[in-house]
């Protein structure tokens, strides 16, 4: 796979988006955390958070983003060239929620078995929550996915909580697709 190609993958998976198992992947929270239906409908990603009630698990803005079929990757074999593309000015601005790549700083990028897991600071004008989070990038039924996990404003998310929560993020999200299974099966 060209870099190219790689990079427009990558696009793709951040801005195409899906409701639950409607682009073939199921999308599940890991535990203590919901999906808010009623904000993920039709926006092109799905939204979830803290529980109601549960008080035992940080407050926490949690989102999955699922590419289109065929633009997943072997995400575990491509480790120095994801970390490349996301230092990378063009990287950068697609990790920005204002497009704005001057508004990301990486600060962390590591391979997670399946997953490639990475922790930046956004200071893209206009967002109330955490300016510092997690990324996941993961390819599920044949199409990229991408997970978020930051804090709130008022309770934002230490390093070691976020790196947690996504990795119970990504692991909810493979559990929800073994190998083999498409969404909907």
């Amino acid at each position: 796979m060209t870099g190219r190609i790689l990079i427009l993958g990558l696009a793709l998976a951040m801005a195409a988006g899906a409701a639950l198992a409607a682009q073939g992947v199921h999308v599940a929270a890991p535990a203590g955390y919901c999906i808010d239906r009623e904000a993920s409908a039709g926006h092109g990603l799905v939204l979830m958070g803290r529980c109601e009630g549960d008080s035992e698990r940080p407050p926490a803005i949690l989102t999955a983003v699922v590419g289109p079929s065929g633009s997943g990757m072997d995400v575990r074999a491509r480790g120095q060239e994801l970390a490349a593309f996301f230092s990378s000015t063009e990287g950068r601005a697609a990790l920005s929620r204002s497009g704005n790549a001057r508004r990301v700083e990486l600060l962390e990028a590591r391979g997670r078995g399946e997953a490639f897991l990475l922790r930046l600071r956004d200071t893209s004008p206009g967002h109330h929550g955490q300016t510092e989070g997690w990324r996941a990038v993961l390819s599920l039924n044949g199409r990229l996915v991408t997970l978020t996990a930051t804090g709130t404003g008022a309770a934002p998310l230490s390093r070691e909580n976020g790196k947690r929560l996504i990795g119970a993020f990504v692991d909810a999200m493979e559990a929800a697709n073994p190998r083999g299974r498409q969404a909907g099966n």
